[in-house]
């Protein structure tokens, strides 16, 4: 196939943000005297938005009402994004590689809407990505409907785009809008997960990834 299209995730993906997650919800559960989550709790549940991860970080037997808390991570989030992330190495490569073939590029991210345009200023300023968040128009992944609202806005067929991730999470948002779904290794998914959810090819690292689409771009 020639791709037409690639929709990416952005947490794990192409930026890694599990120190800076970590820092942000630690800091909250410390300032309500809850017990701090390791490095790895964090890597092993992030993809499905703050407010879920909010409730995996607390105690089991928390009862109180959340919905103070939830404003308190979104604060803490806006006020510390991107001092701890950073894109992983090689992925402004793949970036550079699509656009010089004028591939369409998307995001789409659990993350919020708001939080997600920063990220993507920050990090991809020169690049045209069209990027969805969480709260923006249309339900989170695995919902299909930001993906297949992209494909329609590319004028593409879902079935000549790719759709990259590294959770079940993302192999199942491609699945059902029908697209391209590829596994990558180094966020926070784990490989077993993304065999069992039907990923197509799966990369450990972001120079694979590049020359893998260089391929599908000729």
């Amino acid at each position: 196939m020639v791709i037409k299209g690639v929709i990416f995730d952005l947490d794990g993906t192409l930026i890694d943000t599990t120190h800076e997650i970590r820092y942000i919800f630690n800091q909250l559960l410390e300032s309500y005297s809850l017990p701090k989550r390791s490095f790895d709790f964090f890597k092993e549940n992030i993809g499905n938005g703050v407010e879920d991860l909010l409730q995996r970080s607390l105690p089991k037997d928390y009862a109180k009402d959340i919905s103070p808390m939830l404003e308190k991570v979104k604060e803490i989030y806006a006020e510390s994004l991107n001092k701890k992330s950073r894109p992983f190495d090689g992925i402004t490569e793949v970036i550079d590689l699509l656009n010089e073939n004028e591939v369409q590029m998307g995001i789409i991210t659990n993350k919020m809407h708001h939080l997600a345009i920063r990220c993507v200023d920050t990090f991809f300023p020169s690049s045209p990505i069209k990027t969805i968040g969480a709260g923006h128009l249309y339900p989170r992944k695995p919902s299909p409907d930001s993906s297949l609202a992209l494909a329609d806005e590319f004028k593409t067929k879902p079935s000549e785009m790719l759709f990259i991730g590294d959770s079940s999470v993302d192999i199942k948002t491609a699945k059902n809008a029908g697209m391209v779904p590829i596994g990558v290794e180094w966020g926070n998914g784990a490989l077993e997960d993304l065999l069992d959810a039907g990923v197509k090819e799966v990369f450990n690292n972001p120079y694979d990834l590049k020359s893998y689409l260089k391929n599908l771009c000729n």
